[in-house]
């Protein structure tokens, strides 16, 4: 079965339920949810988002090899980020990436779904006037500079409990 397939049923454990409530007795779903400690319920959002890789701290020279490795690498394997970006957020977002792809020569474009059991979280991500320091990722050796997210949707848990 292929990777993609079973990651991408992993996007439903973002859409503001808790695995057992989103596909009753899936033993799958249900063992991610628990070992990222996803809330029963949560305020989630998706869309697309922007960010810029760099060979260093000071952002002067755009990471090619690191920006090419990070799309090859969610492309092909989908990414789970617990406790995403807590430097700017606190700890608990969890975010899914699942699609990458170079729209500039150094601009990658992502596309993401992330949850929290706290709404000002949310709130936060969505703003398009937060702030992301640059950061560094040892496994593409690459310091990053997220820019703003664009939420597309959002959904808090009384959407679904319908």
């Amino acid at each position: 079965m292929k990777s993609s397939f079973i990651l991408g049923a992993l996007s439903l454990l973002a859409t503001g339920c808790a695995a057992n409530m989103t596909v009753p007795d899936s033993l799958f779903l249900k063992s991610i949810a628990e070992s990222v400690s996803l809330p029963m319920y949560t305020w989630s959002a998706n869309g697309t988002h922007t960010a810029k890789g760099y060979t260093t701290k000071a952002g002067d020279k755009t990471s090619v090899e690191g920006m090419k490795e990070d799309c090859d690498n969610i492309n092909l394997n989908k990414k789970i980020a617990v406790d995403f970006r807590s430097d700017v957020f606190g700890p608990g977002l969890i975010g899914y990436f699942y699609k990458c792809e170079k729209i500039r020569d150094d601009t990658n474009l992502y596309w993401f779904t992330i949850s929290s059991g706290n709404p000002s979280q949310i709130d936060k991500m969505c703003d398009p006037n937060t702030n992301y320091p640059i950061v560094y990722d040892s496994q593409h050796n690459t310091w990053w500079i997220d820019e703003p997210f664009d939420c597309t949707q959002r959904t808090s848990p009384a959407t679904h409990s319908q």
